[in-house]
């Protein structure tokens, strides 16, 4: 037996009939098991899975903890590059990995990084991006859909460094600048 069954404070996305079960923990680790259930396995086709069992119905854990939430580069000086980083964290168990990129922009900034480095002198804005799954490693214009970093392959706790980077030049008009960026985090399904 199987349904979705949901209101506004809750989703049950998966039921089975089976004889028991029992959740079991020890120090970081846990499991949860099934008894009696029938019928359990997986059958495939070149289009199509089909995996039947209690223990098949787990939706993909997909978390992101980003360690800041507010980026101060301060004062912009004519001879060095202001430099602010933030550490994203994400776990993603779909078996094809995730992506990590930016959802949204909004607000003023400097010109933004084309050549691929924020220089002392010129006035530019962007980001760079570090850690084992940054999807690059210059400096880039912080624009909508920017793929920031990805993996093929489930991660836990996989870290990435963004590191907002801003000059200005002789040129650049005086005054405050405030942008508000999302950062995206999905699986790849």
């Amino acid at each position: 037996s199987w349904g979705v069954m949901s209101s506004t404070n809750y989703t049950i996305f998966a039921d089975s009939v089976d004889s028991g079960g029992i959740l079991s923990t020890g120090g970081v680790y846990s499991l949860e098991d099934t008894a009696g259930e029938s019928p359990v396995g997986s059958s495939t086709s070149s289009s199509y899975e089909v995996i039947g069992g209690y223990q098949a119905m787990d939706w993909s854990v997909l978390t992101m903890d980003i360690d800041t939430n507010s980026i101060d580069l301060g004062a912009l000086s004519l001879s060095a590059v202001a430099t602010s980083p933030a550490v994203v964290s994400v776990t993603a168990d779909a078996t094809t990995g995730y992506v990590l990129s930016v959802g949204s922009v909004s607000g003023s900034s400097l010109l933004p990084v084309a050549d691929g480095s924020v220089t002392a002198g010129q006035e530019e804005y962007g980001v760079a991006v570090s850690g084992g799954d940054a999807s690059f490693s210059d400096d880039r214009a912080i624009a909508v859909g920017l793929n920031l970093a990805s993996s093929s392959t489930p991660v836990i706790g996989s870290r990435t460094t963004l590191t907002f980077k801003a000059a200005r030049a002789n040129a650049s008009t005086p005054g405050a600048r405030s942008q508000s960026i999302t950062i995206t985090a999905s699986t790849n399904i």
